[in-house]
């Protein structure tokens, strides 16, 4: 049997191009583990230690933390590390070819009318940095979704939205981020034969979640002719190829669409709808979950809640966009609260928060969890407002 090649830190320095001091820095922190540790305290690396640092490289590079790479490699698999990478690096090319076009727009500007443009810098380098950092899969949106276990409707939110959706046999469906699938998984036996359904999400990891959830149904889906494809997009990169879709769902993930191509990414989908179609967007309104966002901000006002709460499509504002597109708009309220009465369950769920509530809790989590005990039990459930709704669109009148 060969031998397997091993180096000290020197050698794997000199191999690699990256300083001594931050491969022991990277050790020590539990992020690069040797191969073995000898009796004088020699640290021998294999070629397994250059594909962590690789990988340790490339997060940094990227702008995450320590404490975030080490959770990223305890989840990745190797087979799935190069296209995350990949991923990920399109995201920032993306974001920074935002970043630049509004640094040279504001060189063409009056020094008086700087102010604006200014501030869409800083929406740029906060907001899209935040929701990139959700890229590795589902387990943030899956902590999101747990929490609606204790939702007080009378109908559940995919059933509601399945209702509305008035899916019949033989149709044709496209879903613009498609998140895990719940609601193709939840609500399976309540659909008809014979459809055709694309599933879209920018996140390679979402939409791998997605496939596995939808594949264990495979056998029941196949006995219905439910036939799924997989595609890895951006909503913002979707281009109509004709008008060839009986409905587009867009669930709750229009806010996450930037200000300036959602005109487009809308005439694209009214593009690619049947005559007959209908173009399917749910979204929240101004008022969701105010009093989670009060409690947390009684706890550490430094915790910023979801930016999607600060506007972009919402119920108040989503209408008027539609109308722009679309010959016909429809606003539907979901009567929808949440009793929490477990506070483990409110943490998880502020805890997935993009933004800085990850790394705020990281250093105060115990007690957060203290305040959240003091005011949440099963005689006293959290009582929050959840204003969720959805619009129908159609092209004709």
């Amino acid at each position: 049997m060969k031998k397997k090649e091993l180096y000290t830190t020197g050698e794997l320095a000199k191999l690699t191009g990256v300083s001594y001091k931050t491969i022991r820095h990277y050790y020590e922190s539990g992020l690069l583990t040797p191969e073995r540790v000898e009796e004088n305290k020699y640290k021998k690396f294999s070629k397994v230690a250059v594909e962590q640092l690789q990988k340790i490289l490339m997060l940094k590079y990227l702008d995450f933390s320590l404490e975030e790479i080490g959770e990223m490699l305890k989840k990745e698999e190797q087979t799935e590390a190069f296209a995350k990478q990949a991923e990920l690096l399109r995201k920032r090319k993306k974001h920074l070819e935002h970043v630049l076009q509004a640094v040279e727009e504001i060189q063409n500007l009056e020094t008086d009318n700087h102010w604006e443009k200014m501030l869409d810098i800083i929406r740029l380098t906060t907001q899209k940095e935040e929701l990139v950092k959700q890229y590795e899969g589902s387990d943030n949106l899956q902590k999101r979704i747990n929490i609606h276990v204790y939702s007080t409707a009378k109908v559940p939110w995919f059933a509601w939205m399945l209702e509305g959706l008035e899916l019949k046999p033989g149709m044709k469906i496209l879903e613009l981020g498609c998140g895990t699938g719940a609601l193709w998984i939840q609500q399976r036996e309540s659909l008809p034969k014979d459809l055709e359904i694309l599933l879209t999400d920018k996140s390679e990891g979402m939409l791998e979640t997605a496939k596995t959830g939808i594949g264990q149904f495979r056998e029941y889906f196949a006995s219905k002719n439910i036939r799924f494809t997989f595609l890895q997009m951006d909503a913002e990169d979707f281009e109509s190829q004709g008008r060839q879709y009986d409905r587009i769902i867009a669930n709750h993930m229009l806010f996450h669409v930037s200000e300036d191509k959602r005109p487009l990414v809308l005439e694209h989908c009214a593009k690619a709808l049947k005559t007959d179609g209908m173009f399917y967007a749910s979204t929240i309104g101004a008022t969701h979950n105010r009093e989670m966002y009060e409690l947390v901000k009684e706890f550490d006002e430094r915790i910023n809640p979801p930016q999607w709460v600060t506007g972009g499509f919402e119920l108040e504002n989503g209408g008027e966009q539609l109308q722009k597109v679309f010959a016909q708009v429809y606003m539907e309220e979901q009567v929808n609260d949440l009793l929490v009465p477990d506070a483990s369950a409110l943490y998880y769920y502020i805890e997935s928060w993009p933004g800085s509530a990850k790394s705020i809790l990281a250093e105060c989590g115990e007690e957060f969890r203290s305040f959240l005990e003091e005011r949440i039990s099963a005689e006293n459930p959290f009582f929050c407002h959840k204003s969720t709704g959805a619009f129908r669109a159609f092209v004709r009148e």
